[in-house]
Order: C-alpha cells, then sequence, then structure tokens
C-alpha cells in the first residue's frame, strides 16, 4: 500500500516522526508538511495529483487539514488530532465532528499509531466486504432506541444509493466493516478491525461536557467518526472498499 502523511506544521514533528517512522516499515509512504491555511493551493495541487491509497492529515488548534484533505479526495482519509492544548480536545472535535458527506476517520489524541494499527489490517484484510457495513451496539438499553434506529434508517438509505447493505446487532459480524456504537467505555473494541462511531441520545448531545466522554473513550483505541454520524462510517467504509478493491484489481 501507499500512503501519504501531510502535517500543518513542522512543529508537529513529535507526532508525526514516529508515525511515518512506523508506516515505513510496512507501506511505501511520501511526508509533507503543507498547511490548510498558510499554502491552501499547493495542498490542492499536492493532494488531487497524488496517486496512493490512503491519506493521514495531522493538525492541531482548529484541525482543518484534514477535513480539507477529505473534501478534494475520494480517497480514506485519517486525521489526526495533535495535542496543542485542551489534551487535544479542540483537534478531536474539528476532526471527529465532519459533516455527513465528508468523512474523516480519526485516532483519539496522542495515539497516531492506532492509524497504522487499522492499516496494517485493512491491508490483511482487503478481500472482506466492506459494502456490507455492520452496526454494533453492545449496550441492551440503547439497542432500540428511537434515536439510535433513526440514525440507522439514515446509513441504510446512503448504503442502498450506494449499492452497499447496512444491519444492526449486540455482536460483530464476520468478513464485513463493523462499525462499533460507543455509548460506554466497555463499547471500545481497540483490537478489532473495524471503526466506532460514538452513540448518544439526542438530548444529551446538547451537553457540550458530553463529549469528555468521547474523548475519554478515544483514549482507550480504535478509530472513530464523529458522535452519531452513521453515514459518515458507511461513507469511509465505502471509500475504504473502493480502494481495496482497485488494489485487488491490480494484483489480478
Amino acid at each position: 500500500m501507499k500512503i501519504f502523511v501531510v502535517f500543518g506544521s513542522q512543529s508537529d514533528e513529535n507526532v508525526f516522526q514516529p508515525l511515518v517512522a512506523s508506516l515505513e516499515r510496512d507501506f511505501d509512504t511520501e511526508f509533507a508538511v503543507i498547511s490548510a491555511h498558510r499554502n491552501l493551493e499547493q495542498l490542492q495541487k499536492t493532494v488531487t495529483g497524488w496517486k496512493g491509497d490512503a491519506i493521514i492529515a495531522g493538525a492541531g488548534l482548529a484541525a482543518a487539514l484534514p477535513g480539507v484533505v477529505a473534501a478534494m479526495t475520494p480517497l480514506p482519509v485519517f486525521g489526526v488530532p495533535v495535542e496543542a492544548q485542551f489534551g487535544g480536545l479542540d483537534s478531536l472535535c474539528s476532526i471527529a465532528q465532519m459533516p455527513p458527506g465528508v468523512p474523516v476517520i480519526t485516532c483519539g489524541p496522542g495515539r497516531a499509531e492506532d492509524i497504522a494499527v487499522f492499516l496494517r489490517r485493512y491491508d490483511a484484510n482487503a478481500d472482506a466486504n466492506l459494502g456490507h457495513i455492520h452496526f454494533v451496539m453492545a449496550n441492551p438499553d440503547y439497542i432500540s432506541h428511537p434515536d439510535l434506529l433513526a440514525e440507522i434508517e439514515k446509513a441504510k438509505k446512503l448504503a442502498a444509493e450506494k449499492g452497499a447493505a447496512v444491519t444492526l446487532s449486540d455482536k460483530p459480524a464476520a468478513d464485513v466493516m463493523n462499525v462499533y456504537l460507543a455509548s460506554r467505555a466497555e463499547d471500545v473494541q481497540p483490537d478489532a478491525f473495524g471503526l466506532h462511531v460514538p452513540f448518544m441520545p439526542k438530548d444529551e448531545t446538547k451537553k457540550p461536557e458530553a463529549y469528555l466522554k468521547v474523548l475519554d473513550w478515544t483514549g482507550k483505541g480504535g478509530l472513530w467518526l464523529g458522535v452519531n454520524n452513521t453515514r459518515n462510517a458507511v461513507q469511509s467504509a465505502l471509500r475504504l472498499g473502493a480502494r481495496a478493491a482497485q488494489r485487488l484489481k491490480g494484483a489480478a
């Protein structure tokens, strides 16, 4: 696999240097420092002209870079929230809370290596059916919650438009893209090949302090999308699946 890593500032060297070193052990890895705020034209030219399998973008503070990159490319995009202040909470929110249709898969602050781990699992599971997105709600208190069922219906509608499938149960499925719906700490599955979407009833999402739970959950590992954003989980799985299919076709 070929990976492009781009960070917004050279001052983030303590974050990107070990990540790039880890990726280089298994993947063809390119690296650049390009700011979305200061060098937007250069960023667009680089991203749209780059040919590979996935892009990792890291930034702190407003952390616009990963979302801007995701808007420029159909490739899977992974965001690294840099702990510049507030324990990385501001960066995590900026990266994870992307609008539906522009997915960025993120790790927790200080956990960039989780992206490298996921990419190795993704490489090893290239023949999995990533067009089947299986949501896992292990918490029996929420599996029939109307707010969850409404989000699943949105995901099903989007998946149907893209020729994909969405299912929901309390257990993971084999050989598909499992998306773990985290409503408590024990729902986090850092050792599994899959993604995480935090789930909260709508009333809970109105409380700013509720996102501190998400920050805590991401600190346990795994890769994440925004709160209740089942549609971006579908979009992410489809980006990953499309790239995997192209790689398998090229290897045939």
